[in-house]
């Protein structure tokens, strides 16, 4: 079955030339266009079973991330990557905490996009590079990373606190806090978010 995609870009040159880059993703694959924010609500509504949704962050009129949650129940929850002009953290992190699988900027190869949107369909996290390196080649140190500090890691990824990390290893939270900061080295990551979805992305 061919992968359905909903592009939501107000530049119509841009959609176009995003869809060819698509069919190197599957020779078959459905795109719909959409060029603004009620026109990619209304397509997310209409089109069921949609894979994959591409939303851009700045649409004529509104921002792209302000819609975003919208967008995904509209499409049932299909998965919403995030397409911009900038690869600022905070822009990252507003996009990931509004729901997005994924954010990938404007200014990132062809291969590199392929390869982030290759991981999204098979439900697996991509961050963009942070240090002008492409994911998909960058040296992540995870071997250096000691059994405690892989402890401290897999519950970060459930979401705990330092204090809660720290009462759950019998450690204080001096300890965790340099425990989380050798991790983030390790990693090349810039917060605790980053760094759960390099090491999820990397085994």
């Amino acid at each position: 079955m061919a992968t359905r995609i909903l592009s939501v870009d107000d530049h119509a040159l841009f959609r176009e030339s995003l869809e060819r880059v698509l069919r190197e993703l599957d020779r078959d694959v459905a795109v719909i266009h959409a060029g603004t924010a009620p026109e990619a609500i209304a397509a997310a509504s209409y089109y069921q079973g949609l894979d994959l949704i591409l939303l851009d962050r700045s649409l004529a009129g509104t921002d792209g991330i302000s819609i975003l949650p919208r967008l995904r129940d509209a499409a049932n929850g299909a998965p919403v990557v995030v397409i911009s002009g900038s690869a600022r953290p905070g822009d990252v992190q507003r996009a990931l905490d509004a729901g997005a699988a994924s954010y990938v900027p404007k200014t990132v190869g062809i291969q590199e996009m392929l390869f982030a949107l290759r991981r999204v369909l098979a439900g697996d996290p991509y961050l963009p590079p942070t240090d002008h390196q492409p994911i998909s080649s960058r040296q992540i140190n995870l071997d250096k990373l000691t059994e405690r500090q892989n402890e401290v890691l897999r519950l970060l990824s459930q979401g705990l606190s330092n204090k809660g990390i720290a009462n759950r290893l019998d450690l204080s939270e001096g300890t965790v806090k340099l425990h989380v900061s050798a991790i983030m080295r390790a990693l090349g990551a810039r917060n605790r978010t980053e760094a759960v979805l390099v090491a999820e992305q990397f085994g």
